[in-house]
Protein backbone atom coordinates (compact mmCIF):
# COMPACT_ATOMS: atom_id res chain seq x y z
CA UNK A 1 0.00 0.00 0.00
CA UNK A 2 1.38 3.35 -1.02
CA UNK A 3 2.01 5.72 1.86
CA UNK A 4 0.53 9.25 1.56
CA UNK A 5 2.96 11.95 0.56
CA UNK A 6 4.13 14.80 2.83
CA UNK A 7 1.67 17.29 1.29
CA UNK A 8 -1.29 15.02 1.98
CA UNK A 9 -0.03 14.41 5.51
CA UNK A 10 0.29 18.15 6.11
CA UNK A 11 -3.24 18.81 4.86
CA UNK A 12 -4.58 16.02 7.03
CA UNK A 13 -2.80 17.45 10.06
CA UNK A 14 -4.25 20.92 9.43
CA UNK A 15 -7.77 19.50 9.05
CA UNK A 16 -7.31 17.53 12.26
CA UNK A 17 -6.30 20.68 14.12
CA UNK A 18 -9.30 22.54 12.75
CA UNK A 19 -11.63 19.78 13.89
CA UNK A 20 -10.08 19.82 17.36
CA UNK A 21 -10.37 23.62 17.53
CA UNK A 22 -14.02 23.66 16.44
CA UNK A 23 -15.04 20.77 18.70
CA UNK A 24 -13.07 22.27 21.57
CA UNK A 25 -14.73 25.61 21.01
CA UNK A 26 -18.18 24.04 21.09
CA UNK A 27 -17.45 21.98 24.18
CA UNK A 28 -15.36 24.46 26.14
CA UNK A 29 -17.43 27.61 25.81
CA UNK A 30 -16.47 30.61 27.91
CA UNK A 31 -17.69 33.99 29.07
CA UNK A 32 -16.76 36.92 26.88
CA UNK A 33 -17.47 40.55 27.76
CA UNK A 34 -17.82 42.94 24.83
CA UNK A 35 -18.32 46.71 24.91
CA UNK A 36 -19.75 48.40 21.83
CA UNK A 37 -20.54 52.08 21.26
CA UNK A 38 -22.41 53.89 18.49
CA UNK A 39 -23.39 57.51 17.81
CA UNK A 40 -26.23 58.87 15.70
CA UNK A 41 -26.92 62.52 14.78
CA UNK A 42 -29.97 63.91 13.01
CA UNK A 43 -31.97 67.14 12.66
CA UNK A 44 -35.55 68.14 13.31
CA UNK A 45 -37.07 71.03 11.41
CA UNK A 46 -38.92 72.21 14.52
CA UNK A 47 -37.36 75.04 16.53
CA UNK A 48 -35.61 73.91 19.71
CA UNK A 49 -37.99 75.95 21.88
CA UNK A 50 -40.90 73.91 20.58
CA UNK A 51 -39.01 70.63 21.00
CA UNK A 52 -37.94 71.54 24.55
CA UNK A 53 -41.49 72.39 25.60
CA UNK A 54 -42.76 69.05 24.31
CA UNK A 55 -39.99 67.10 26.04
CA UNK A 56 -40.54 68.90 29.35
CA UNK A 57 -44.34 68.89 29.37
CA UNK A 58 -44.60 65.28 28.21
CA UNK A 59 -41.73 64.07 30.43
CA UNK A 60 -39.78 63.06 27.36
CA UNK A 61 -36.48 62.77 29.25
CA UNK A 62 -37.60 59.51 30.84
CA UNK A 63 -39.32 58.19 27.73
CA UNK A 64 -36.31 58.54 25.43
CA UNK A 65 -34.48 55.81 27.34
CA UNK A 66 -37.17 53.29 26.43
CA UNK A 67 -37.71 54.50 22.86
CA UNK A 68 -35.22 51.98 21.52
CA UNK A 69 -37.81 49.27 22.06
CA UNK A 70 -35.69 47.10 24.36
CA UNK A 71 -37.00 48.27 27.73
CA UNK A 72 -40.12 49.41 29.58
CA UNK A 73 -40.30 52.40 31.94
CA UNK A 74 -41.01 51.51 35.58
CA UNK A 75 -40.36 54.60 37.69
CA UNK A 76 -38.40 57.82 37.98
CA UNK A 77 -37.35 59.68 41.11
CA UNK A 78 -35.47 62.97 41.25
CA UNK A 79 -33.13 63.58 44.19
CA UNK A 80 -34.88 66.87 44.97
CA UNK A 81 -38.41 65.58 44.46
CA UNK A 82 -40.73 66.37 41.56
CA UNK A 83 -39.86 69.56 39.69
CA UNK A 84 -42.20 71.74 37.64
CA UNK A 85 -39.63 72.89 35.10
CA UNK A 86 -41.93 75.30 33.24
CA UNK A 87 -42.52 77.29 36.44
CA UNK A 88 -38.82 78.16 36.85
CA UNK A 89 -38.45 81.64 35.31
CA UNK A 90 -38.14 80.43 31.68
CA UNK A 91 -38.30 84.02 30.41
CA UNK A 92 -34.89 84.72 31.95
CA UNK A 93 -32.36 84.15 29.12
CA UNK A 94 -29.80 82.92 31.66
CA UNK A 95 -31.96 80.28 33.36
CA UNK A 96 -30.67 76.75 33.59
CA UNK A 97 -31.78 73.61 35.41
CA UNK A 98 -29.77 70.60 36.59
CA UNK A 99 -31.51 67.48 37.85
CA UNK A 100 -30.27 64.17 39.22
CA UNK A 101 -32.28 61.06 39.86
CA UNK A 102 -32.80 57.35 39.39
CA UNK A 103 -34.63 55.80 36.48
CA UNK A 104 -35.84 52.21 36.73
CA UNK A 105 -36.61 50.20 33.62
CA UNK A 106 -37.33 46.57 32.72
CA UNK A 107 -35.15 45.25 29.93
CA UNK A 108 -36.40 42.79 27.36
CA UNK A 109 -34.01 41.94 24.53
CA UNK A 110 -32.17 38.99 23.05
CA UNK A 111 -28.95 39.55 25.00
CA UNK A 112 -30.06 40.75 28.42
CA UNK A 113 -33.41 39.03 28.83
CA UNK A 114 -36.01 40.34 31.28
CA UNK A 115 -34.40 42.23 34.14
CA UNK A 116 -35.25 45.24 36.29
CA UNK A 117 -32.33 47.67 36.35
CA UNK A 118 -31.61 51.06 37.92
CA UNK A 119 -30.03 53.88 35.95
CA UNK A 120 -28.47 57.02 37.39
CA UNK A 121 -29.83 59.95 35.37
CA UNK A 122 -28.73 63.56 35.04
CA UNK A 123 -30.61 66.15 33.01
CA UNK A 124 -29.36 69.67 32.22
CA UNK A 125 -31.67 72.19 30.54
CA UNK A 126 -31.00 75.75 29.42
CA UNK A 127 -32.58 77.99 26.76
CA UNK A 128 -30.53 76.39 23.99
CA UNK A 129 -30.04 72.74 24.97
CA UNK A 130 -31.45 69.73 26.77
CA UNK A 131 -28.80 67.18 27.74
CA UNK A 132 -29.54 63.84 29.38
CA UNK A 133 -27.14 61.13 30.56
CA UNK A 134 -28.03 57.76 32.05
CA UNK A 135 -25.65 55.16 33.41
CA UNK A 136 -26.17 51.69 34.86
CA UNK A 137 -25.85 51.92 38.65
CA UNK A 138 -24.98 48.25 39.25
CA UNK A 139 -23.99 45.55 36.76
CA UNK A 140 -26.71 43.00 36.04
CA UNK A 141 -26.27 39.33 35.15
CA UNK A 142 -25.55 39.92 31.46
CA UNK A 143 -25.77 43.70 31.15
CA UNK A 144 -22.45 44.71 32.66
CA UNK A 145 -22.48 48.33 31.53
CA UNK A 146 -24.88 50.82 29.96
CA UNK A 147 -24.40 54.50 29.20
CA UNK A 148 -26.64 56.64 27.02
CA UNK A 149 -26.29 60.32 26.17
CA UNK A 150 -29.07 62.31 24.54
CA UNK A 151 -28.40 65.86 23.44
CA UNK A 152 -31.02 68.24 21.96
CA UNK A 153 -29.50 71.51 20.82
CA UNK A 154 -30.71 74.69 19.14
CA UNK A 155 -29.44 74.90 15.55
CA UNK A 156 -29.59 78.61 14.74
CA UNK A 157 -28.17 78.10 11.24
CA UNK A 158 -31.14 75.99 10.12
CA UNK A 159 -33.61 77.30 12.72
CA UNK A 160 -34.17 73.71 13.79
CA UNK A 161 -32.95 71.23 16.40
CA UNK A 162 -29.81 69.09 16.22
CA UNK A 163 -30.04 65.79 18.12
CA UNK A 164 -27.10 63.55 19.02
CA UNK A 165 -27.56 60.10 20.51
CA UNK A 166 -24.75 57.95 21.89
CA UNK A 167 -25.15 54.50 23.40
CA UNK A 168 -22.53 52.23 24.92
CA UNK A 169 -23.36 48.72 26.13
CA UNK A 170 -21.22 46.07 27.78
CA UNK A 171 -22.72 42.61 27.35
CA UNK A 172 -21.49 39.36 28.90
CA UNK A 173 -21.83 36.70 26.22
CA UNK A 174 -21.36 32.95 26.25
CA UNK A 175 -19.30 31.90 23.25
CA UNK A 176 -16.09 30.09 22.23
CA UNK A 177 -12.91 32.08 21.66
CA UNK A 178 -13.17 31.95 17.90
CA UNK A 179 -16.63 33.62 17.99
CA UNK A 180 -15.56 36.76 19.89
CA UNK A 181 -15.58 38.91 16.75
CA UNK A 182 -19.02 37.60 15.86
CA UNK A 183 -20.27 38.59 19.31
CA UNK A 184 -18.72 42.05 18.86
CA UNK A 185 -20.53 42.55 15.55
CA UNK A 186 -23.86 41.33 16.89
CA UNK A 187 -23.77 43.55 19.97
CA UNK A 188 -22.73 46.56 17.86
CA UNK A 189 -25.58 45.83 15.43
CA UNK A 190 -27.96 45.73 18.40
CA UNK A 191 -26.69 49.10 19.68
CA UNK A 192 -27.02 50.68 16.23
CA UNK A 193 -30.54 49.28 15.85
CA UNK A 194 -31.50 50.76 19.22
CA UNK A 195 -30.32 54.22 18.14
CA UNK A 196 -32.18 53.94 14.82
CA UNK A 197 -35.34 53.00 16.71
CA UNK A 198 -34.82 55.93 19.07
CA UNK A 199 -34.52 58.38 16.19
CA UNK A 200 -37.76 57.10 14.65
CA UNK A 201 -39.52 57.24 18.02
CA UNK A 202 -38.29 60.78 18.79
CA UNK A 203 -39.48 62.04 15.40
CA UNK A 204 -42.88 60.44 16.01
CA UNK A 205 -43.05 61.71 19.60
CA UNK A 206 -42.40 65.32 18.58
CA UNK A 207 -44.74 65.18 15.57
CA UNK A 208 -47.62 63.76 17.63
CA UNK A 209 -47.38 66.52 20.25
CA UNK A 210 -46.92 69.61 18.09
CA UNK A 211 -50.55 70.69 18.60
CA UNK A 212 -50.11 70.66 22.38
CA UNK A 213 -47.34 73.27 22.62
CA UNK A 214 -48.30 76.43 24.56
CA UNK A 215 -47.52 79.82 23.01
CA UNK A 216 -46.18 81.17 26.30
CA UNK A 217 -43.65 81.28 27.80
CA UNK A 218 -41.77 82.24 24.67
CA UNK A 219 -38.51 80.52 25.68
Amino acid sequence: MKRPGPVVMAIAAVLALLVVAVVGGLVFRGKYETTQTATRTFDLEQNFTVVRKILVRKDGAKQIVTMGGGSVFLSQKWSGGDVDIESLTPLDPKWDIDLEGTLRVRTNDDYVGVQDIALAQTVAIDPNALHSEVKLKEPAERLRGYEMTTDFRRDDADKGTRITLELSQTILTDCPWWAHRIADRRVLASVEKTLANQEAAIRKFIAENLDDVPVFPLR
